[in-house]
């Protein structure tokens, strides 16, 4: 995913959308809000349905639901959450990119860590940005990678320079096996549930494991509990509570 400079790209996007409208209206672009958070989902459709260029065409609080609605709708692009009521955003925007390739994906989200960077650009997704967006700025975005732009916000830029690009960075000394097990780990799951989930045994989750703690140089689990919360290795909701 190219780096953008947010505020300057999205300006002139804008800019270049008000010269267009000043002999016709312009085409609106069609959103749909993938966002587990229904007071937040439904006050950001709000504000953005009363821009002349953006029409909301509907809201997902679930993987399934969002997926629904874009298979019904065909949106221009969705406004998509990493944590979802019912699972993981991200492996939707992949689902997205195979199934319906041409909805552009703008990912806003809460969860500012090195893995949802890199698990975002593996996804293949146009836009990466934290919440922290100002709405005037993040309209701007929507035009911008609706029209074919991409974006990072200046959070995930940081992010991506100082963690994802060391030789020992975490996507570069694990497979992508390894991290699942990191991820089940960090949560908190036994060598058995995680068996279970991956299908393999128990032995062999004790073999990724023990694999892990080498590669990383940890000497235990409570090691490889500390690296991966560091990372955002964990899935949705597992350090709630």
């Amino acid at each position: 995913m190219a780096s953008a400079s947010a505020e300057t790209s999205a300006s002139s996007a804008s800019s270049a959308g008000s010269a267009g409208a000043a002999g016709a209206a312009p085409r609106r672009i069609r959103v749909g809000v993938i966002e587990d958070e229904t007071l937040l989902a439904k006050m950001l459709g709000r504000w953005l349905g009363r821009l002349p260029d953006v029409e909301i065409v509907g809201y997902a609080t679930e993987v399934g639901q969002g997926l629904e609605l874009c298979r019904t709708t065909r949106p221009d692009l969705v406004l998509l959450d990493v944590d979802l009521a019912d699972g993981d955003g991200l492996a939707l925007a992949q689902q997205l990119r195979e199934e319906l390739p041409k909805v552009r994906v703008l990912v806003t989200t809460g969860r500012v860590d090195a893995h949802t960077a890199w698990r975002a650009v593996q996804a293949g997704v146009h836009g990466l940005t934290d919440k922290c967006l100002e709405p005037e700025i993040l309209a701007q975005t929507i035009r911008l990678v609706a029209g074919g732009g991409h974006f990072v916000s200046q959070a995930f830029q940081e992010i991506k320079s100082e963690w994802l690009t060391k030789p020992d960075a975490f996507q570069k000394l694990l497979s992508n096996r390894e991290l699942e097990v990191l991820r089940s780990v960090v949560d908190g799951q036994s060598d058995e549930v995680i068996g279970k989930s991956l299908g393999i045994s128990p032995d062999t989750v004790a073999g990724h494991r023990k694999s892990i703690r080498k590669k990383l140089g940890l000497h235990d689990d409570l090691g490889l509990v500390a690296y991966g919360r560091a990372r955002g290795i964990y899935h949705a909701g597992a350090l709630q509570g």
